[in-house]
């Protein structure tokens, strides 16, 4: 039992043997990853979009927010070899200023209810994407332009104090509410820019244990149920999942639930 709590979590303590001990044996988010793909089919959803007038970005974060909000094993993160249940549901992601090459990127992080729709979903979201692409810093931009600017030594023995303080639950509230690798997840929205999904590494520093890359939009061949093969509008996403959260099972049934919701928006809500 830890000694101090976390703003962010709640030490989990009906947990199984194998899964108290997977922090021991797995002590580094990279030792611990796995990587899988989802390809869903957006037949029905494309129509859906267009008729109410919200992107695929914001109803596939709604799809997210309701995975971690009913698969509550899945909403879980490992600091100092504990295992938490994460209190409020945060999604990170990246922003760049302006569409162009040589724009600044940085990344927000939204805090969302459980119960949000996609309308509440889409008001969080681009009010996020107006801050960022604001022309005042956002705050963890803040702190890194204050941190940087010191020698290179100094930097390292700060990243390392912050983890030895975060290991240990010591590390203030402030500079876990700001940064935007203390989140649920991180989604990256590769198809905004016309990419294809990419495979990316979680990180070390934080607590992100879920990472989704979501490709393009594109044809391609599906086959059905019943065998019958078509060409359809799909969107490949690949993920990054710490496997110390819960096991690969649990991790599978959590995103089959959010392809049936991508699938049919209607079954959100």
């Amino acid at each position: 039992m830890p000694i101090l709590g976390r703003p962010d979590g709640t030490y989990v303590t009906k947990v199984s043997v194998l899964r108290r001990m997977a922090p021991h044996v797995m002590t580094t988010r990279a030792g611990a990853t796995v990587y899988f793909d989802q390809r869903i089919d957006l037949s029905r959803t494309i129509g859906w979009l267009d008729e109410r007038g919200f992107s695929l970005f914001e109803l596939m974060l709604c799809g997210y927010v309701r995975a971690l909000a009913t698969r509550p094993d899945l909403h879980r993160f490992v600091v100092g070899r504990r295992l938490y249940q994460r209190k409020d549901i945060e999604l990170s992601f990246a922003v760049k200023k302006q569409l162009a090459d040589g724009a600044a990127l940085t990344m927000v992080k939204v805090r969302f209810d459980p119960d949000d729709d996609v309308a509440a979903v889409s008001r969080r979201l681009r009010d996020a994407i107006g801050v960022g692409r604001g022309d005042v810093p956002v705050a963890s931009e803040k702190e890194m332009m204050l941190v940087t600017r010191l020698p290179r030594v100094l930097v390292r023995f700060l990243v390392w104090a912050q983890g030895v303080l975060d290991y240990f639950n010591m590390l203030p509230s402030s500079l876990i509410r700001n940064d935007p690798l203390y989140a649920s997840m991180v989604v990256a929205n590769l198809g905004s820019i016309g990419l294809d999904a990419a495979y990316h590494h979680l990180y070390e520093y934080g607590t992100v244990p879920l990472f989704a890359a979501i490709g393009r939009v594109h044809k391609a061949q599906w086959v059905d149920t019943a065998g019958q093969v078509s060409v359809r509008d799909v969107v490949e996403v690949r993920y990054a999942f710490d496997e110390r959260i819960a096991d690969g099972f649990y991790a599978a049934r959590s995103l089959e639930r959010f392809k049936d919701w991508i699938e049919d928006p209607t079954t959100l809500g």
